[in-house]
């Protein structure tokens, strides 16, 4: 709605400067008839007339239509009187003139009409009533503009003629574009609406859907229904009876316990039940094989589910502890380093003050630097300072810095001995993970081991075969998406190809340009030379000469235009090649974004179907549970019968 508001603020104020400009230029057109009236040219009378009577149209129509802005000052120039009396066509400008006054009249005052209910119209009505007017007073302005030049009047306008002109092209452009937007957000709107409708479609389907699903709901139950109601000393009994398909003897009350599957209207016939008992048979036997089925499914939907978690708790852990230990031995590396940089620093000190001491006095048996490596910082200690108690010699003071520097070093290493820990190594074979499932090697023989129930393997094996043959789909989808991708880049590979030929091409052409106005300079060198020097060549042969000069220079620029048409359409190839490799790599950017989608389109639908798998299988337990109950009461009410008839009998 404010959308709408702003259009017609915005349309309003366009529509009002338009009656602006033309009134304005009603007034300008009007002080030139002025102008031209106070000149001194004698007249036919018709003429006159027809000119008194345009002066008069002209100054009513410059009286009627109020300006809402101030009109510029227009200095309008005199105009010489021998100009005026050469125009011989002033009749048809004028007519001219009123048919394009009459045209601005009737726009002007349909503008006006259709102000006041313009709230109520069409946007479309507005542009095409906008256009109409800016139309008009562009017309309305060349024709004056053609008149002035014909006339030779003059005038300063506040602007020069090429910015004026420039103004009004950008007027234009920018109606366009405006009438461009409008169309656009038009289509926009278009394509809203028809998402909205198929959004609606997608809702309608959805609740036809709800609602077969809700009578399909009912139907089960109402089939269902007709069964005993559960006795709570029985409901612990899960296990099937042998009698479930053993036929009942007739007369037994089990056949008018089975037949209420008919309407409740319908009569029911007791001596022929044996085809609804045979079909209630059929039918239990085939649900008794669908929950043996799907009990064997959800026995194997949760062993795999339990070792998934155990294997994924099992990777949980490893990665964790192999998080611990890489940070510990991180801290054990830097330990070492630190340790092996202070003593390689206390090593070579020491060796340079035990060359200084042996170059000043008599060499003495000195100790071997890897005795210090090997000793602990006590002993390297004490080194020191026998060094630096027996040779004086080396500067004391530096050598003190140096040592006291270490030494602080080696007790701050110290203190942090008790911080460094090193892991311990892991055994062999735990924790790796088996070449053929990508898991966990010990879970799955230890899940192996404990299980040992052959339909538990054999459920397991099948779900592995199901989830291999989901990752086999994924991997045939890449290898199809791989498979595209390598044919764009053949296609670019091949666009290159031509793009290298095409600058091949070109570049042997223009050398072979080269070398033949190289050669044709070279002759007409000649040639000159040839006609310079005197009488060697007689008249005939320099006309002919001259003839195969202009022949060359003919040949010359058929060529140069051969050479720019090539040049051209391999340009244009060129950009043929360019546009054909940017649209592949658009195809192949959709291509693999609809890829995606459908990726993961098929990943939540395969997860819709696990879930409606486990729904139906809760309710197929729970089903179970039920017929389990009843086929225990069943039995009871047999034996109870049985016994009241051997009672009677006897």
């Amino acid at each position: 709605m404010t959308e709408k508001n702003d259009t017609l603020a915005s349309a309003d104020s366009e529509l009002a400067q338009c009656e602006a400009e033309v009134s304005t230029l009603l007034r300008i057109i009007a002080e030139l008839n002025v102008k031209m009236g106070a000149l001194q040219i004698p007249r036919e009378p018709k003429n006159c007339e027809s000119q008194g009577q345009a002066c008069t149209a002209v100054s009513s129509l410059s009286s009627s239509p109020p300006a809402p802005q101030p009109s510029p000052v227009v200095d309008t120039g005199t105009a010489s009187v021998e100009s005026v009396a050469k125009q011989g066509g002033s009749e048809e400008l004028w007519a001219r003139l009123q048919q394009v006054l009459s045209s601005l009249e009737s726009s002007a005052s349909r503008g006006r009409t259709l102000v006041e209910p313009y709230v109520h119209d069409d946007g479309k009505t507005q542009a095409e009533h906008i256009t109409a007017a800016r139309e008009s007073w562009v017309q309305a302005t060349e024709v004056l503009e053609e008149m002035e030049r014909e006339l030779g009047i003059s005038y300063t306008s506040a602007l020069p003629s090429e910015e004026r002109q420039r103004y009004q092209k950008d007027v234009l452009s920018l109606d366009k574009f405006n009438r461009d937007l409008i169309a656009n957000i038009q289509s926009r709107q278009d394509e809203l609406k028809s998402a909205e409708g198929a959004i609606l479609e997608m809702e309608e389907e959805k609740k036809k859907l709800r609602e077969k699903l809700e009578e399909l709901k009912r139907k089960w139950l109402i089939w269902a229904s007709p069964s005993p109601p559960r006795s709570p000393s029985l409901s612990s009994s899960r296990t099937p009876s042998p009698c479930w398909s053993s036929p009942a003897f007739p007369g037994s009350p089990l056949l008018s316990r089975r037949l209420p599957v008919s309407p409740p209207a319908s009569p029911s016939l007791p001596p022929r039940a044996h085809p609804s008992s045979s079909m209630l048979e059929t039918d239990t036997e085939r649900l008794q094989r669908c929950l043996e089925r799907l009990k064997a499914r959800n026995e194997r939907l949760t062993a795999a589910l339990d070792r998934r978690k155990s294997e994924q708790e099992q990777v949980s852990m490893a990665l964790s502890r192999h998080e611990a230990d890489c940070s510990a031995l991180n801290m054990a590396l830097a330990y070492c380093e630190e340790c092996e940089e202070a003593y390689s620093d206390l090593l070579s000190l020491y060796e340079a003050r035990k060359q200084q001491s042996a170059a000043l006095a008599a060499p003495s048996p000195p100790e071997k630097p890897e005795c210090l490596i090997s000793v602990q910082e006590q002993s390297v200690c004490k080194h020191v300072d026998t060094a630096e108690s027996t040779q004086s010699s080396l500067s004391a003071e530096e050598f003190e810095d140096k040592t006291g520097m270490i030494r602080q070093r080696i007790s701050r290493l110290k203190q942090d001995r008790a911080v460094v820990c090193i892991p311990e190594r892991t055994r062999t074979g735990e924790g790796k993970l088996s070449p053929d499932t990508g898991t966990l090697a010990g879970a799955r023989r230890n899940s192996s081991v404990s299980s040992n129930n052959p339909k538990g393997e054999k459920a397991t094996l099948l779900y592995e075969l199901v989830t291999v043959r989901e990752e086999m789909s994924e991997l045939r989808g890449l290898i199809r998406l791989k498979e595209k991708e390598r044919r764009c880049l053949e296609f670019s590979l091949m666009a290159q190809r031509c793009q290298d030929v095409a600058g091949a091409t070109i570049a042997e052409s223009l050398r072979e340009e080269l070398d033949d106005r190289r050669a044709e300079q070279q002759r007409r060198d000649e040639n000159r030379a040839k006609l310079e020097s005197g009488g060697e060549i007689p008249g005939p042969r320099n006309h002919a000469i001259m003839r195969e000069l202009r022949a060359a220079l003919l040949r010359e620029q058929t060529l140069k235009r051969r050479m720019t048409s090539l040049r051209d359409s391999l340009d244009s190839a060129l950009l043929d090649c360019t546009t054909h490799r940017r649209v592949s790599k658009e195809e192949v950017a959709r291509l693999s974004l609809c890829n995606n989608k459908a990726m993961s389109a098929y990943r939540n639908a395969r997860k819709k179907h696990h879930e409606q798998l486990w729904r139906l299988e809760r309710q197929m337990t729970a089903m179970t549970e039920r017929h389990a109950a009843q086929l225990a009461e069943l039995k009871a009410t047999l034996e109870a019968l049985e016994w009241k008839r051997e009672e009677t009998v006897l």
